[in-house]
C-alpha cells in the first residue's frame, strides 16, 4: 500500500512582494489533498480566502488548520476561525493545531478542550475535527501533566495529524493507537508543489487513495481532471513551426499560430520537442516545447484560437482595452497595490477588459471576459493583445526597501521564522553581520525581516543592531549561501555609484560554476537574459558574459527555437569541458577549471570553463596603466585575490540618473583594489550587466538596476553568461 501525499499551506508559501499565488493547478498534479492555515490567535490567515477558493476550484480536497494561542480565549479562536469560511467548510477534517508555547493564561489540555467544544457548537452536525501536534509537546502538556485518564480519552475520538520528521514511522502518543495524517517533512520541494516559497510540509495519510476516499466520504468516481490537462497546449508564439520530426533538420509541415490550442500526442525522450495534432486533424507533426503552454480542456471559453465565436472582443484598432494573462497564476486586488487583500487569480492565457488603471499605469483594473471576476492585477503580467510581443514578463528586483530600518546581524547563526515565536517554523537563517531590512516592527521581541532571496520571516531582536533609521544604508552585506557573500556599496564621490559585489570562497565544498553551452557546439547561440540562465540551468547565482554579435538569418525561429536572437560569441569561451567558440583575440580569458582553480589570460591544465572579457583593468594589485578613462557607464567585471581563494563578481549600475551614472575603466580598478582584487577584467558592460540571484522560490532575482533600452530594470538578453550552482 503506498501512502499518498499532500500539502499544508500558509501565507508563507505566498511571496507578498509578487503578484503570483500558489499554483494550485501545478500543486493538484503532485498532491492528493491540501490543509489551509486559516489563522491564529485572532487574526485570519492574509492568504486564507484565496487559496480556499483556489484550491477548490483546481479540485483538491481541502482541509483547514488553526494555531491555537494560549494567550486568547479559546471560545473567541473558535468564533474567528469559523467565521473565516462563509459556509464552505471544506471536504476534510477542521484541524485543531495544538503547539504552542507562549505560555498564555489560555495554555493545557483544559483549554484545548473548550476550545474544541466551542468548534463544535459553531459547526454543522457531522463535520469532522481532528487534532494536529508533536509526539513529545502531547506528552509533556498532557501525561506529564496530570490529566486525568477520561480526559485524555475524550482527544482519541478526534483523528490525530502527528508531526514527526526524520523517522521511518511516527511515534503516536496516548490516547490514540494511530495516525490519520502524518506530516514527515517541512522540506519539501516548493516548486514542485507550485508554491514561492522554497519549501512546502509535505504528509502522508494513513492509506491509499481508496483509503482515503472512503475515510472521508469522498465520490469513488476520479475527481475531475485539473486543468489543465497534459494533453492540451497552447501556442505562446506568433507562428509556430509543425515538422516532420523532433529536431530542426526535419523538413517543415506546416505551422500552428499565436493561442491556437493543439493535442500533445507524444514527445521526444527528453521532452524538448512534442508530437502534436490540430483539434480539427488538419496537421500533426513536431514543434518545440518551449513554446507550448499547457491550458484548460480543448478549447477553454476565453482562449483566442483564431476562430470569431461571436465574443472575441473586434480588433479594431482603436480597441485596445482587452488583455491576455501571461502569468501562470495572477492576483486580483481590491486595489492597485500589493498592500490590498486579494480577493481571486487570473490564470494563463485569460483574456480580460481593462476598466482602469493606477496613475503610473503599472496596475490596470481587469474584468474577466465572463464578468465573475473583477479587481486590479499587476500590469507586467498583462500582455495586449494589440501587441503580440512574446517578451517573458520581467524577472523579480530585489526591493530597495530605502524607507526602512535597517540591522546588522551581531551572533553567529540567527534563525528566521514563520511567526514570531520560538515554536514557529525555522524558515532561513542569518549569519553575522548580515544587514537586513525591518519590515514589521510593531513587536518589541520580534522583527519581520526580509532576504535578499525574498524570504520573509520573524527574528529575535536580542541578536540585532540598527544601523539606520527609516533609510537604506550606504554599505551592507548578506550571506547568500556558505561561502558566498553579496556586498552593496553606494557612493556619492566621484558621483552617484552603487556596486554590487558576489564574493566567492573557491575552497567552499559543493559550487560547480557553468558557462553558458553552446547547443550544437559551434560559437553561434541564442540570447537569454541573465534571469533567464539561471533559471534555465536552476543556478544559484549569475551575471552576463563576454562580447557577442548579432546575426542576421533567413529564419530566426528556426535558429532559436526557444526564443531569443541568433548571435556569435566574439571571443574565446568554452563550457563544461567543451571550447564551443575557439577564437584567440587580444581580450582576456578567464578560466575556471574543473576543481574551481581560476586563472586569467592562460589556461591551467585542461580547459572546463572559460569565458574572455573586454580588457584587463587590474595587474599584480595595481591599475593597469594607459587605461582609457572614458564615460562613466555600467560595468560588469570579475577578479581574483592574490592568493586565488576569493573570486569577485562585480556589477556597477549606470545611466541612471540620480541613482547611479556608472564609472570608468580606472575607476572600476580601483574599486576591484578596494575588495582585494589582485588581478582583474572588464567584460561585458553597459545596457548587457546584470547580476541574478535564485529566490526562496526558485525564481530569478535581480540584484542590480540593469538598463536596456533606457529603460531602468529592463535586462538585455546576451550570448552568454557565467553562472554558479550550489550542489545539495
Amino acid at each position: 500500500m503506498a501512502n499518498i501525499i499532500g500539502t499544508d499551506i500558509s501565507f508563507y508559501q505566498d511571496d507578498p512582494q509578487t503578484p503570483q499565488g500558489v499554483n494550485f493547478i501545478k500543486m493538484r498534479a503532485n498532491a492528493s489533498f491540501v490543509i489551509v492555515r486559516a489563522g491564529q490567535n485572532l487574526w485570519g490567515d492574509r492568504d486564507f480566502k484565496v487559496n480556499w477558493s483556489e484550491s477548490k476550484a483546481a479540485g483538491l480536497p481541502r482541509g483547514s488548520y488553526w494555531f491555537y494561542d494560549s494567550r486568547i480565549d479559546p471560545k473567541l479562536q473558535a468564533d474567528k476561525w469559523i467565521s473565516m469560511f462563509d459556509g464552505d467548510f471544506g471536504e476534510l477534517p477542521l484541524w485543531c493545531d495544538f503547539e504552542d508555547n507562549y505560555n498564555g493564561s489560555f495554555k493545557g489540555w483544559k483549554n484545548w478542550y473548550n476550545f474544541i467544544e466551542r468548534v463544535k457548537q459553531l459547526i454543522p452536525p457531522g463535520k469532522e475535527i481532528g487534532v494536529y501536534t508533536g509526539y513529545y509537546y502531547w506528552r509533556e502538556n498532557t501525561v506529564a501533566a496530570s490529566i486525568p485518564n477520561a480526559s485524555l480519552n475524550y482527544f482519541k475520538q478526534y483523528p490525530l495529524w502527528i508531526a514527526n520528521y526524520g523517522v521511518a514511522s511516527p511515534l503516536v502518543p496516548a490516547p490514540w493507537e494511530t495516525w490519520t495524517l502524518w506530516q514527515f517533512t517541512d522540506n519539501g520541494d516548493g516548486t514542485l508543489y507550485g508554491v514561492e516559497s522554497l519549501n512546502i510540509d509535505l504528509n502522508y495519510f494513513n492509506g491509499d487513495i481508496a483509503d482515503f476516499r472512503a475515510r472521508f466520504n469522498l465520490s469513488d468516481e476520479p475527481l475531475p481532471p485539473p486543468p489543465p490537462p497534459s494533453n492540451n497546449y497552447r501556442v505562446t508564439v506568433a507562428s509556430l513551426k509543425v515538422r516532420e520530426g523532433p529536431g530542426l533538420s526535419f523538413a517543415q509541415t506546416g505551422s500552428v499560430k499565436l493561442n491556437e490550442i493543439v493535442e500533445k500526442i507524444g514527445s521526444n525522450s527528453d521532452g524538448t520537442w512534442l508530437n502534436i495534432r490540430k483539434l480539427d486533424d488538419s496537421l500533426s507533426g513536431w514543434s518545440f516545447a518551449a513554446y507550448l503552454q499547457n491550458v484548460s480542456g480543448s478549447t477553454p471559453p476565453d482562449a483566442d484560437d483564431g476562430s470569431d465565436d461571436g465574443n472575441t472582443p473586434p480588433p479594431d484598432d482603436e480597441d485596445t482595452n482587452w488583455y491576455r494573462v501571461t502569468a501562470s497564476s495572477l492576483k486580483i486586488r481590491t486595489g492597485p497595490g500589493l498592500e490590498y487583500d486579494a480577493i481571486g487569480t487570473f490564470t494563463f492565457g485569460e483574456l480580460v477588459e481593462k476598466l482602469d488603471a493606477s496613475p503610473d499605469n503599472q496596475w490596470l483594473k481587469v474584468r474577466s471576459k465572463d464578468g465573475t471576476k473583477e479587481g486590479w492585477s499587476f500590469g507586467e503580467y498583462l500582455l495586449s493583445i494589440h501587441d503580440p510581443s512574446t517578451e517573458p514578463p520581467p524577472a523579480i528586483v530585489v526591493p530597495e526597501h530605502s524607507d526602512k530600518n535597517w540591522y546588522r546581524v551581531n551572533t553567529n547563526t540567527l534563525n528566521v521564522r514563520e511567526m514570531p515565536s520560538l515554536t514557529a517554523k525555522i524558515i532561513t537563517t542569518l549569519a553575522k553581520n548580515d544587514v537586513i531590512p525591518g519590515l514589521d516592527e510593531s513587536n518589541l521581541q520580534w522583527l519581520q525581516i526580509q532576504k535578499l532571496d525574498g524570504s520573509i520571516g520573524w527574528c529575535s531582536r536580542d541578536y540585532l543592531v540598527q544601523v539606520s533609521t527609516t533609510s537604506r544604508p550606504s554599505s551592507i552585506a548578506q550571506r547568500l549561501y556558505p561561502g558566498v557573500t553579496y556586498l552593496r556599496k553606494d557612493l556619492t564621490s566621484p558621483r552617484n555609484v552603487v556596486v554590487h559585489v558576489i564574493a566567492i570562497d573557491l575552497q567552499t565544498q559543493k559550487l560547480e560554476f557553468l558557462v553558458t553551452p553552446s547547443p550544437n557546439n559551434t560559437d553561434v547561440l541564442c540570447t537569454r537574459t541573465t534571469s533567464q540562465f539561471l533559471e534555465e540551468f536552476k543556478l544559484h547565482a549569475a551575471i552576463n558574459g563576454g562580447y557577442f554579435s548579432y546575426l542576421s538569418v533567413a529564419d530566426p525561429q528556426a535558429a532559436c527555437p526557444n526564443g531569443g536572437d541568433p548571435v556569435r560569441i566574439s571571443d574565446y569561451a568554452a563550457s563544461r569541458g567543451k571550447i564551443y567558440s575557439p577564437k584567440k583575440t587580444a581580450q582576456p580569458e578567464i578560466f575556471i577549471g574543473q576543481k574551481n582553480q581560476v586563472t586569467f589570460e592562460k589556461e591551467s591544465g585542461k580547459v572546463f570553463n572559460a569565458v574572455s572579457g573586454d580588457r584587463m583593468v587590474v595587474k599584480d594589485g595595481k591599475v593597469v596603466k594607459n587605461l582609457a578613462a572614458q564615460d562613466p557607464n555600467p560595468r560588469t567585471a570579475i577578479g581574483l585575490n592574490r592568493n586565488g581563494r576569493w573570486l569577485t563578481w562585480m556589477v556597477v549600475d549606470g545611466r541612471q540618473a540620480g541613482y547611479s551614472e556608472g564609472v570608468t575603466f580606472p575607476e572600476l580598478a580601483e574599486l576591484l583594489i578596494s575588495y582585494g582584487v589582485y588581478t582583474g577584467a572588464n567584460m561585458d558592460g553597459g545596457g548587457s550587466s546584470a547580476m541574478v540571484i535564485r529566490g526562496a522560490d526558485g525564481k530569478a532575482r535581480i540584484l542590480n538596476s540593469p538598463i536596456d533600452m533606457n529603460k531602468p530594470g529592463k535586462e538585455r538578453a546576451v550570448g552568454n553568461h557565467l553562472g554558479l550552482f550550489i550542489k545539495p
